[in-house]
């Protein structure tokens, strides 16, 4: 017997009083009843990004209906992470190969199957996942009812953007999810994606309602407790950035337990900005904390998803506390990305700088100008870090002009670059670096002009409202004084 909506409805949308929760959704389909609890978790494990989970989930589903075609589609669709800009291409055919002889689909379900068969179809990637966001847009059309095409269609949206935030495509993610928030407020795909197109500092106030939502919507699922930190990060609000990236490390945790997994399965994510979070609120001895969690599990595993984030951390951990002279465990940087790469190139380059090595720093930015030339065009991070270090090399040996042109050329580059989130790529933003070399050369109004665009683009952020006090005192501006100081006081432990 297969299932109805109503049996759809009442397994979703009733999970147990006061427990983990993962989301409402509506997915008739053709599966037995047996099949409908694993198949529903899957989809729902899918759009809280809890991707290997959701693959588990599926292949119970296969188990339960081996004639489900469409359980065949979520595994295979667990392995296209487009706002990641990821992939697994052979796992996701081999997916679909499974289910080829896979019943009798519904003609709305052979849509499905058809769009998954072009993203892991011939051609490049960057084709593929055009088409298939096509796909889903002419699907989501063709059902204009079925909530769950027009999440899949909007979240396919950020693949076609490469990673790049497109304020146009974002904005029209932002209008798909919001039809559907309208008729669902419990839908996780909806929430997580408005996310998603809100988390720069520009656009994240209209992205506030859902943040404050989506954690309780989907309890269960580590990922979804971090997702409102997007939006308060990108707001500057330090308190509710480590309340949502504490919950998410703990939730992590559990999982990690529950299935006997290992390191490299732990929210390093979400305790790289639970780091960076309280580094803005001056609470050095926790930031030093967590880095001391991935510098355990760095030295247990060497791998390169901890070393990445061993990188993360420790940049920041040097810059934003100046810990110039702290004693922290050395990066291997052999294989890292680039952008993991270029924030420890960065740091360690200002490091030798504030320790006195000019000559190390100058190793660090021939290196970081090899690397800038050749993977500068994918990460823009790179030539604005090498642009940063050769200027504070010219300051250092006297050439004034020619070290504030550098450091120009490098805010001029990363203000042409689309608003990122998290914690800033490069580990230093240029706007600052720029006001503290201005303010040290006693040009304050200049200073004070590049510190306000610097929060502008980072709000909140600590070095950026304590050099914006400094230059304003030094201006004479006494009302961007007091507001810097109220803005200090309500977010720092401590005024620097």
């Amino acid at each position: 017997m297969r299932a109805t909506l109503a049996f759809l409805l009442l397994s979703v949308a009733m999970p147990l009083a006061g427990g983990p929760k993962l989301g409402v959704i509506e997915f008739p389909n053709s599966g037995s009843n047996d099949a409908q609890e694993p198949f529903l978790r899957g989809v729902l494990l899918m759009h809280n990004f809890e991707y290997d989970d959701a693959a588990v989930a599926f292949q119970e589903a296969q188990k339960a209906d081996p004639d489900l075609a469409l359980a065949y589609w979520g595994e295979a669709l667990s392995h296209y992470r487009p706002v990641w800009g990821r992939e697994n291409l052979e796992k996701g055919r081999a997916a679909l190969a499974k289910g080829s002889d896979a019943g009798s689909a519904t003609p709305r379900e052979k849509l499905y199957l058809e769009a998954a068969r072009v993203a892991f179809g011939e051609g490049g990637r960057k084709e593929r996942w055009k088409r298939y966001s096509a796909a889903m847009g002419r699907l989501s059309d063709t059902h204009p009812e079925d909530l769950e095409a027009r999440s899949l269609y909007a979240v396919s949206l950020f693949g076609v953007t490469e990673t790049r935030r497109d304020t146009r495509t974002y904005m029209k993610i932002a209008s798909i999810a919001e039809q559907v928030y309208a008729e669902n407020p419990d839908h996780p795909g909806a929430l997580h994606y408005l996310i998603h197109a809100f988390d720069d500092p520009i656009h994240a106030p209209l992205g506030l309602r859902y943040a404050r939502r989506y954690a309780d919507v989907a309890s269960a699922a580590p990922h979804a407790q971090h997702m409102p930190s997007h939006v308060f990060l990108a707001l500057g609000m330090w308190d509710e950035c480590i309340s949502s990236n504490l919950d998410s490390w703990k939730s992590s945790e559990n999982r990690v337990k529950r299935l006997g997994l290992g390191s490299d399965d732990r929210g390093y994510h979400a305790l790289w900005w639970l780091q960076y979070s309280y580094l803005q609120k001056g609470l050095m001895s926790d930031a030093r904390k967590q880095l001391s969690i991935i510098e355990a599990d760095v030295e247990q595993s060497g791998s390169r998803h901890s070393r990445n984030h061993q990188a993360y951390m420790r940049s920041h951990f040097l810059v934003d506390a100046g810990a110039w002279d702290a004693d922290l465990k050395p990066v291997n940087d052999e294989g890292l990305d680039n952008r993991a790469w270029g924030a420890n190139a960065l740091a360690e380059g200002m490091r030798a700088l504030k320790t006195g090595d000019p000559d190390r720093a100058r190793e660090w930015h021939k290196k970081l100008r090899a690397k800038a030339d050749e993977h500068g065009k994918k990460t823009t991070s790179l030539p604005v870090a090498a642009l940063e270090l050769e200027g504070l090399l010219l300051l250092e040996s006297g050439n004034v002009e020619k070290g504030l042109s550098k450091l120009r050329a490098a805010t001029e580059l990363e203000e042409g670059t689309p608003f990122g989130y998290g914690p800033p790529f490069p580990v230093k933003p240029s706007f600052e670096l720029l006001g503290e070399a201005l303010l040290g050369l006693d040009r304050a109004e200049e200073a004070l002009e590049a510190f306000e665009t610097a929060l502008s683009r980072t709000p909140k952020r600590a070095l950026a409202l304590v050099g914006l006090r400094k230059a304003a005192a030094a201006a004479g501006n006494n009302e961007a004084v007091s507001d810097a100081e109220m803005q200090l006081r309500e977010y720092l432990s401590n005024v620097r």
